[in-house]
């Protein structure tokens, strides 16, 4: 069950309590205090006040299922493989994203939107798939193929498979300073402890004339890979 209908759930389930809790009160008090009407009175009265909030109640519950149905889509969550831990609102973009290419199957910019949602959700091998398809009709491009090698790579469970290094191998052969392929290998370096190589792929990144990237961010992992190797070095001499 999606976080989403979670929440409408308890919010329905604690603001009708109320409404049906302060009913109750009212009515106690008001049958106490219309206690000598005629019975006929009481009993109109009864059903009136019976009706109101067991209206409110339909409508409370009715609304918001509405605009779940419109907003989540939950006829739809299948459309895209969801798995259930995926948030409500990367799955929604997910069925979105696949209903457009169903639409347009050869529509590049969808491909890509998809496979860009697919990794946001932790759905690594859909992306691959879907990058597969679009570099069939587009070729080998640079950026794609960086971007399927790190899908891959996250796929494996942040493995460097051969697989992985010969699409990393082909988009470089492309573009040297391919954003995505150069801070793949870097990453893993970092997380093998491989400093060296890390900061060197990192310091390429820094070369490259692209202006898409955060360079003081990769000026900062440098610093820190650095003070990791001096304290490596410091260790090692004791």
């Amino acid at each position: 069950m999606s976080s989403l209908a979670v929440g409408i759930g308890f919010c329905l389930v604690s603001v009708i309590a109320c409404v049906w809790g302060h009913h109750l009160q009212a009515h106690h008090l008001k049958r106490t205090a219309l206690a000598s009407q005629k019975a006929a009175s009481t009993a109109k009265g009864r059903a009136f006040n019976g009706a109101v909030p067991a209206a409110i109640s339909l409508v409370m519950l009715i609304i918001p299922l509405m605009v779940y149905s419109q907003i989540g889509r939950f006829s739809e969550w299948d459309k895209g493989v969801i798995d259930e831990n995926i948030d409500y609102l990367i799955a929604a973009d997910i069925n979105k994203n696949a209903r457009k290419v169903n639409e347009q199957p050869n529509n590049e910019i969808a491909l890509l939107t998809l496979a860009q949602s697919y990794a946001e959700g932790g759905l690594y091998a859909q992306s691959v798939s879907t990058l597969n398809d679009l570099l069939a009709i587009t070729g080998d491009d640079a950026n794609t193929l960086g971007m399927k090698a790190t899908a891959m790579y996250y796929r494996d469970n942040r493995e460097m498979s051969i697989e992985t290094k010969l699409v990393l191998a082909r988009a470089l052969a492309l573009d040297e300073f391919e954003f995505q392929s150069q801070l793949l290998i870097a990453t893993d370096a970092y997380l093998n402890q491989e400093y060296e190589t890390a900061i060197t792929h990192w310091q390429l990144l820094l070369r490259s004339q692209s202006q898409r990237f955060n360079r003081a961010s990769i000026n900062n992992a440098i610093l820190k890979t650095e003070q990791k190797i001096a304290n490596r070095s410091v260790t090692a001499s004791e």
